[in-house]
């Protein structure tokens, strides 16, 4: 039987799917309502990978540079940007009101800046980059 990852969108308006039907496998009882994911469900591979290698390395993030290939300030934008998603909070330059207008979508120079900086992980600098190219301005 193949499995489903539970982080999956409608493929017509991309709302987040909910699971609606639980069923054990040894007795074939099912269960039907509405289920509410807890907040690990809701992450991605990565995220998830991510997150196994902190628990793995009892969360010395030193542990975690060899363990990922990544650096140190790499791995704490990481953790950083993880917390504010398990958690629903917002990074400064996110929340509403702290500018006046909508911040220009950063160049790829710029994004590469913040890579090194390690201010966005290599995944999320990839994203930025690939979203860059298919709507050049």
């Amino acid at each position: 039987m193949k499995l489903i990852d539970s982080n999956l969108a409608c493929p017509s308006c991309q709302t987040a799917l909910q699971p609606k039907v639980l069923a054990c496998p040894s007795c074939d009882i099912k269960v039907e309502g509405p289920f509410q994911l807890n907040e690990f469900a809701t992450l991605g591979q990565d995220d998830l990978h991510f997150l196994r290698i902190f628990v793995r390395c009892e969360g010395r993030i030193r542990d975690m540079e060899s363990a990922l290939g990544l650096s140190y300030p790499t791995i704490r934008a990481r953790l950083s940007a993880l917390k504010n998603r398990l958690t629903g909070e917002e990074s400064a330059e996110g929340k509403p009101g702290n500018a006046e207008k909508p911040a220009e979508p950063p160049d790829a120079g710029r994004i590469l800046q913040m890579l090194q900086a390690g201010e966005i992980p290599f995944d999320e600098a990839m994203k930025q980059i690939k979203r860059l190219r298919a709507n050049p301005q």
